[in-house]
């Protein structure tokens, strides 16, 4: 079922669109469909005040202020609990601005949501000039539906894994790892929506083949992990953000990747030969990859089949510095321009201290007599899953842990249901610390958390020494075979 609404100008009423958004809508997805729609400067907010309700006149407000605090949450407030009848109305205001748009209910609509159903499907005048110029739908229609904040428009579509997996085996027969190392990344800029992606091809080594793939925001941290660190954390898999393409054994596809192959009317025969898609959010169990993921891998994989030709037919990988990399940008009318060549600058993190510690904290803390006692910290992924609250994936909970160095002594530890970030990993260390009757003589903890516990260990006065944590090591070697309830004690 879909809302059909009608968005006009307060200033200038013949200005107007028509709106379908599906029945659960948020106030959130609304402010983004007018701000797409009127062709609106999107840094602002709009406040929303109600002005009909079910057939009466309302004064009642739901404030879009994400920053504040106020009576109504609109990310979780949904349009259809407000208007509700045809000609329920509402007032939106542009905070700090002087537009203004009355939106009213017209109709409810039993229509399906899918690729090709329109969002706009009527309107007039430009909001800017002030004038009835013809607007072009089609045009609107494709920036609704190309930009990230409408995903909820799309999360009940099916996605094409048929195309996908066509095209991937398109990109397999090339044997592209015949052709670029896993570190010649190569990045694909798509001019259309300015997005940029970093892939790495799997299989020069001849053990996985496939493909990497790096949103530019979310996942150079990821890959730059993998590309520049030594000895890389274990726990590399559950904090990556990316989407991968993998060609593996039969006997290595989940029971739902081959349902999904022969869904298609597709088999495969061979060694690493079999198809399998991933999508990979830190913190969370990988998933098959949604609507969009899978609408940009048909995208990156086409193009990684135009890279993987050109390779072949002499384009050489260029000598790089490290962050550097050849950008392919593939322009409005998806044809591939030269290429030119991407500096990443990486700038080193910097860290303070998160914990609010009091002057009476502190000298409670050094009051404790100093002891030779030696322990090791450290904070990681647990290798199993549990329901997240804010997410439909499973997530991989967090163990803060703090082990008597010499007896191998688990003296504190606790399992939480978030990602691991700098400020819980202060956190738990200085909840852990306050619990200990005596202050230890030295902390061992890993290369990762030095930098972001020193300014803790700075402020309440213990020595800091990276180390491999041999101690936590074994511990969590042993966990990997403890019966569940046993760690949950």
């Amino acid at each position: 079922m879909m809302l059909q609404l009608h968005i006009e100008s307060k200033e200038k009423p013949e200005i107007y669109r028509k709106l379908l958004l599906p029945k659960n809508s948020s106030f959130s997805l609304l402010d983004e469909m007018i701000f797409l729609s009127f062709d609106l400067d999107g840094s602002d907010f709009f406040d929303f005040e109600m002005v009909k309700k079910d057939g009466r006149v309302s004064k009642e407000k739901i404030c879009f202020l994400p920053e504040n605090d106020t009576d109504f949450d609109t990310d979780e407030e949904l349009v259809d609990e407000w208007l509700r009848n045809p000609g329920d109305e509402a007032f939106a205001h542009i905070i700090d601005h002087s537009e203004s748009f009355i939106i009213r209910l017209e109709s409810n609509k039993d229509v399906s949501m899918n690729a090709e159903t329109p969002v706009c499907i009527a309107g007039a005048g430009n909001i800017y000039t002030g004038t009835m110029d013809q607007i072009d739908l089609e045009e609107i229609n494709e920036l609704l539906r190309e930009n990230v904040e409408v995903d909820s428009l799309l999360e009940d579509l099916e996605p094409d894994y048929f195309s996908l997996l066509e095209l991937t085996n398109d990109l397999k027969k090339l044997k592209p790892w015949q052709y670029l190392r896993d570190d010649e990344v190569v990045v694909i800029h798509f001019e259309d929506t300015d997005q940029k992606v970093l892939v790495s091809v799997m299989g020069a080594g001849g053990e996985e083949f496939g493909l990497m793939i790096f949103d530019m925001e979310l996942g150079y941290t990821s890959l730059s992990k993998i590309l520049f660190e030594r000895n890389v954390s274990s726990d590399v898999s559950y904090s990556l953000n990316a989407l991968t393409v993998n060609f593996v054994d039969r006997e290595e596809l989940d029971p739902a990747d081959y349902q999904l192959i022969k869904d298609c009317g597709l088999s495969y025969r061979g060694k690493k030969n079999w198809i399998q898609f991933r999508s990979y959010l830190e913190g969370t169990h990988p998933e098959r990859p949604d609507y969009l993921e899978v609408e940009l891998l048909i995208d990156v994989i086409s193009r990684m089949i135009n890279i993987t030709e050109a390779r072949k037919v002499g384009w050489e990988y260029p000598e790089v510095a490290p962050h550097q990399y050849p950008v392919f940008k593939v322009q409005m009318d998806g044809e591939l321009q030269e290429i030119y060549i991407l500096q990443i600058n990486m700038t080193k993190p910097t860290y303070e201290c998160y914990e609010e510690i009091s002057m009476f904290e502190k000298a409670k803390y050094k009051k404790k007599p100093k002891s030779a006692l030696q322990v090791e910290y450290d904070l990681f992924y647990m290798p199993f899953g549990v329901e997240g609250e804010e997410t439909d994936r499973t997530v991989y909970p967090i163990a803060g842990m703090l082990v008597d160095r010499g007896s191998n002594f688990v003296i504190e530890h606790e399992m939480l249901p978030m990602h691991k970030t700098a400020q819980i990993a202060q956190s738990l260390l200085w909840a852990f610390l306050q619990n200990l009757d005596v202050r230890p003589s030295k902390l061992f903890v890993s290369k990762e958390l030095r930098p972001i516990l020193q300014p803790l260990a700075k402020i309440i006065g213990i020595e800091l020494v990276e180390s491999e944590l041999p101690a936590i090591r074994e511990v969590r070697e042993f966990m990997k075979t403890a019966p569940m309830d046993l760690l949950d004690e």
